[in-house]
């Protein structure tokens, strides 16, 4: 009698079945957690039902895991989709990083949906997703870079070559944390930005204190 052929592996049979939009979502989910059915239609697919139909394909497979807060006053908001432990996988075979975690799914997981300001890390991934909506039907646009606030926590991160040497020992709380940054490409023009989300609940002093650590960073 023939050997039974080993199982795959699931790591590559999912990246046997997989295309470059799945890939580029999976980037995605990976930098910045979470996002719903809506902006994953908006801004890498023709049509919602589209999105939907691959993102069930992605959840059995499973790259994508998701949940479904519910409203306050009744009802639910749109599935929110996250990394499940596969997609750590193939994102850290993807840039060449150690294999993550057993758990990193299901702690990461938990994290986003216990987060309070969830509301605001998805307003902020908004900003974003309209950009790259947008540019996903305007040949001449590019959302060329989009880094998550989590880039900017660590000391030494604005500094350039040749500028204040003193970004390399400042501490968090003395350089600006923005909600994200980006690079926006218009006509073969390149405009690098920060992002501050704020839906006017911020108070005044918090908003010029951050102005001064911008100005801190400029070198």
């Amino acid at each position: 009698m023939r050997k039974p052929l080993p199982a795959p592996d699931p790591l590559l049979r999912l990246q046997a079945s997989i295309t470059a939009r799945d890939d580029r979502l999976l980037g995605w989910l990976y930098d910045h957690g979470v996002l719903t059915t809506d902006q994953i239609g908006a801004a890498l697919f023709p049509s919602l039902d589209f999105a939907q139909r691959r993102l069930r394909r992605l959840t059995v497979l499973p790259a994508t895991d998701r949940f479904r807060p519910n409203r306050a006053y009744g009802g639910s908001y749109p599935y929110h989709y996250v990394l499940d432990q596969l997609g750590y996988d193939h994102v850290h075979a993807q840039r060449g990083l150690a294999r993550p975690r057993r758990d990193q799914a299901r702690r990461r997981k938990q994290s986003l949906t216990a987060r309070p300001d969830l509301p605001h890390l998805l307003g902020g991934n908004q900003v974003f997703i309209d950009l790259a909506a947008h540019a996903r039907t305007h040949p001449d646009t590019a959302l060329d870079r989009w880094q998550p606030a989590s880039a900017f926590h660590e000391p030494g991160v604005f500094y350039r070559r040749g500028g204040n040497p003193q970004m390399m020992v400042h501490g968090p709380s003395g350089l600006p944390r923005p909600d994200g940054a980006g690079v926006w490409t218009e006509h073969g023009r390149s405009v690098p930005f920060f992002l501050e989300y704020d839906t006017g609940r911020e108070r005044l002093n918090i908003l010029t204190e951050k102005i001064a650590k911008y100005e801190r960073s400029t070198p």
